[in-house]
């Protein structure tokens, strides 16, 4: 027994030595961003206040245009490349920032096939690249090894790559409990989250708002969260069974995973209610993501129709309901709820749909300074000439599309009109700024 638990202090020892090698490392690096971050962020804010003081602008001919151009192309590029370098750099340290207390919460050691030596892999809220060393000493929950710990217990085991899946073994699967950079317990396991990490991590959530809890994604939750060949996923499951949590950390995986062209902006959630919303607003910022659009489905179709419709909410619905039996009308309006929540009023919607995949829907011309640019029988006949296979919302896409191609070639002949040379030679310098800062902002 005595040499067990020897063992075990060694083992706790070298680990606790890890740990404040990592979190000297983490201090390290946060105090050389953080002027660095400062400064750049000084230098975004004095190029975007004097960003025309060092731009001539002259259109009296050919040579004068060029040189205006060419001088704002030269400002823009300085902005645009202090503005990603301080956003890159800021994002870093608020990555090292968040792992400062609890730099990592697990740890495998993989063997790959056909390799000599067993590699660990401590894995955290977020990866740590020591850049004057070139070590990772932490990988953030979503890349492609950390699955290994959640996936499996040791033994065979594999984890997919952009590059092929790798092979392997999976000699040691540890967890750790780690508070302002002192380790409170370690302990390996052999099947899956352990159950002392799971009820701390829960303990430490009943608050007012969900918190991540990344260190114990169930193997079950991890096939949801990394699913990516499914368009549409359906998850289903008991109340308290992860499922809200596992869809906040699908988003966090998918922003993470197609960082390249996905922001948070593009996606919605759906909320039952307003304080759902600020119930699971925390997850995502905590996980260094930004937060998606958050809403309920009242509240979208009140942005989406209200110019059109007044909207009824569920709670004045209910009310009129259980208060207004007496009123004239009652009985009408009662039949009319009852009927839109059922099965033939759906059926009924996609009837209509089926008809507007043929015939019945509305466009207007495209008009511009009062001419036509493209007519609504145009408009009309491209969206009917496609086959009837052709889903209604895939039409309306390819559309939009057909129409951009449309306009941009107009625009291009439109530059050379008259009036737009009228238009170039009385504009001052703060309207070249409002129309630059307007252009830049539909370009990000």
């Amino acid at each position: 027994m005595s040499e067990e638990i020897s063992g075990y202090e060694k083992e706790l020892i070298i680990e606790q030595e890890r740990v404040a090698l990592v979190t000297r490392l983490l201090r390290e690096e946060i105090q050389r961003l953080e002027p660095e971050v400062g400064e750049l962020r000084s230098q975004v804010v004095d190029i975007r206040n004097h960003f025309w003081d060092d731009v001539t602008v002259n259109l009296s001919n050919s040579d004068d245009l060029t040189e205006t151009y060419a001088s704002m192309r030269q400002q823009a590029e300085v902005l645009t490349e202090r503005e990603v370098s301080h956003r890159y750099r800021a994002n870093l340290l608020k990555g090292m920032k968040r792992l400062l207390p609890a730099p990592y919460f697990g740890r495998v050691d993989f063997h790959e096939d056909e390799t000599d030596i067993s590699e660990p892999f401590y894995i955290g809220l977020s990866s740590f690249l020591h850049e004057e060393s070139d070590t990772f000493y932490v990988y953030d929950w979503r890349t492609p090894v950390a699955s290994l710990y959640y996936d499996y217990p040791p033994g065979p085991a594999q984890y997919d790559t952009p590059s092929g899946i790798i092979t392997g073994t999976l000699d040691l699967k540890r967890q750790y409990m780690i508070r302002e950079g002192s380790i409170q317990s370690l302990f390996d396991t052999s099947v899956t989250i352990g159950d002392e990490l799971l009820q701390k991590a829960l303990g430490r959530s009943a608050d007012s708002q969900m918190r991540s809890i990344v260190a114990t994604i169930q193997q079950e939750q991890n096939r949801i969260i990394r699913n990516v060949g499914s368009r549409m996923l359906i998850v289903q499951g008991a109340a308290g069974s992860g499922k809200t949590s596992a869809a906040l950390q699908r988003v966090a995986y998918l922003l993470y995973r197609y960082r390249g062209f996905l922001k948070a902006d593009q996606i919605v959630l759906f909320s039952p209610n307003p304080m759902f919303n600020s119930y699971v607003a925390s997850v995502l910022p905590e996980l260094g993501e930004e937060n998606m659009q958050q809403t309920t489905f009242h509240e979208f179709l009140e942005h989406s129709l209200s110019a059109f419709f007044k909207l009824e909410s569920p709670f004045e619905q209910m009310e009129y309901v259980l208060t207004s039996e007496q009123e004239v009308g009652f009985e009408a309006r009662l039949e009319g709820i009852r009927y839109k929540a059922s099965g033939a009023f759906l059926q009924a919607i996609h009837s209509y749909k089926k008809y507007l995949e043929h015939e019945g829907m509305i466009f207007r011309d495209l008009l511009f300074h009062d001419r036509v640019l493209i007519s609504s029988a145009q408009i009309k006949a491209y969206f009917y000439s496609f086959e009837s296979s052709i889903r209604l919302s895939n039409r309306m896409e390819l559309l939009k599309e057909w129409l951009e191609n449309k306009l941009i070639k107009l625009e291009l002949a439109e530059r050379e009109a008259d009036w737009v040379q009228d238009e170039l030679d009385y504009l001052d310098k703060d309207q070249y700024q409002r129309a630059y800062v307007r252009t830049r902002k539909q370009h990000q």
